[in-house]
């Protein structure tokens, strides 16, 4: 091979796997000439502002004839990852439904014309059970297209190996999984080792969510929203305090998870002041909210709201050390824990990992204009669809979609109850989660344009990976020809 490197990236998105791949060059000591291919505007204008140096091809795969595109034989490296999910086409007739881009079968075309050396496919796992429509018009999800366009390939000469690889077990701080496909010329069709591991024994552990999240916007007052969650998300919500915050929080998250909309919208217009709370929790029956102050993040006073309720004993001081929280309708608990400090600088990347310490025992360290210490209850995530949960911001980001599908969620306790912060991710913040750089510039005039490119890609530091095993010298192939597949069928549905 020599130190220049003729790459083709199909259907290229916002540029994923080109990144990863120019990264891996680099890593190698290659230059890199790549042709991208996409049929979205958009996405090609992102590419082109990211890797000016790449040929861009604004169109779909099926429009061009490989050959013109690239000297045939001449292409180190073909990546493709089209968006064809399940594509199940009857005899003769069309695809059970419409596919936004072009099949797998256009990646044998390019295959077949331009003899790549080596061919990287990503895909979803459900591709694995592409196949035919049965009697009734269904697609069979039998596999049995996806076994004709491995063997195919085989039929070309690749040895061909397929698995499902997490974007944690090398280097991405997402959980995504995905279907990758490997066929290469003379050499045998491997896997790159992770580079990472969950449980952390002898590899580094998975990269948090904590990493990639920008803890200067810790969102905006569930309580101040003008359009007030609804109750599957407050549901959610709710489940996060009782299993990411502290036992006595539990009784303010079973209030949190019956209130709806219209529950919200009452108590908005009927605002407690703060010096007013201990006498409201005396007359009211219901959640009530309450105006107090609380440090802002700019290091500056903001009005808040918490929640506070009535109680069939002495309600007591704000100023005294018990704490009032909400339990369930109409009743108030009072409680006294004894107090400590939970950093924010702990555990993954210095996130979140610092040990708590009570007051008495050591000096608080620097204290800065963002309300970073004190907090008796811990950030979370929750997911919008699905079967979406709250999770730790310790763990991997779940699997990007194209949609706007997390919120980060930041609890804060105070004299007369809780306040939570709530906000959905920012694009830069998918964006590194999915491991482009800092500085990647996403074309698009509206979020959704950015998020659905991000969505789309494939995660760098994965391609990374991928892309530098097999443009290092490997393993000689058994057979290029016959001698059947080479496959891992993942246990993971």
């Amino acid at each position: 091979m020599s130190d220049r490197i003729q790459a083709v990236d199909l259907f290229c998105g916002g540029g994923g796997f080109s990144t990863g791949l120019a990264l891996a060059c680099e890593d190698l000591g290659h230059d890199v000439d790549l042709v991208a291919v996409n049929h979205w505007t958009t996405a090609i204008e992102t590419h082109e502002r990211n890797h000016a140096w790449a040929e861009h091809r604004n169109a779909k795969v099926e429009e061009l004839h490989p050959p013109d595109v690239v000297d045939p034989g001449e292409v180190d490296l073909l990546v493709a990852s089209p968006e064809c999910t399940h594509f199940s086409v009857a005899r003769g007739g069309k695809p059970v439904s419409e596919q936004k881009r072009a099949s797998p079968w256009h990646v044998i075309d390019w295959a077949q014309k331009v003899r790549p050396d080596a061919v990287l496919l990503e895909n979803v796992k459900e591709l694995r059970s592409w196949g035919p429509v049965d009697e009734d018009g269904q697609p069979s999800r039998n596999g049995e297209l996806f076994e004709a366009w491995i063997n195919s390939l085989h039929a070309l000469g690749y040895s061909v190996e397929y698995r499902v690889l997490n974007a944690a077990d090398f280097g991405d701080a997402t959980s995504r999984e995905r279907l990758f496909v490997v066929g290469r010329l003379e050499e045998r069709a491997t896997f790159p080792e992770p580079t990472h591991s969950e449980d952390g024994d002898d590899l580094p552990s998975w990269r948090s969510a904590a990493e990639i999240l920008d803890w200067e916007d810790r969102g905006k007052s569930l309580w101040e929203r003008s359009q007030p969650l609804v109750e599957n998300t407050m549901a959610r919500i709710a489940e996060g305090l009782r299993r990411h915050c502290h036992d006595d929080v539990a009784a303010f998250a079973d209030v949190v998870g019956e209130l709806g909309k219209a529950d919200v919208e009452a108590m908005q217009e009927d605002v407690v002041p703060a010096a007013d709370a201990h006498e409201a929790a005396e007359d009211r029956e219901s959640p009530f909210l309450v105006r107090g102050p609380t440090a802002a993040a700019d290091g500056g006073q903001e009005s808040a709201f918490v929640l506070g309720q009535h109680s069939g004993s002495v309600a007591r001081d704000v100023e005294e050390r018990a704490l009032p929280t909400i339990a369930t309708r109409g009743a108030i608990q009072l409680y006294a824990p004894e107090a400590f400090v939970l950093p924010r600088n702990g555990a993954h990347g210095d996130l979140h990992s610092n040990a708590t310490f009570t007051p008495e025992s050591r000096p608080l360290q620097t204290v800065t204009a963002s309300n970073h210490d004190g907090h008796l209850v811990s950030p979370f995530l929750v997911e919008y669809y699905g079967n979406g949960r709250a999770q730790s911001v310790e763990d991997p980001l779940p699997t990007v979609t194209t949609r706007d599908r997390f919120a980060l969620v930041v609890p804060e306790l105070y004299p007369f109850g809780l306040d939570v912060r709530f906000r959905m991710l920012k694009p830069s913040e998918l964006a590194a989660a999915q491991g482009f750089p800092s500085d990647y510039d996403f074309a698009g005039s509206t979020k959704k344009d950015v998020t659905e490119q991000i969505g789309n890609a494939v995660p760098v530091n994965l391609a990374r990976a991928l892309c530098r095993h097999l443009l290092t010298d490997g393993e000689p192939a058994l057979s290029t020809f016959g001698g059947g597949v080479t496959a891992e069928m993942e246990a993971d549905d």
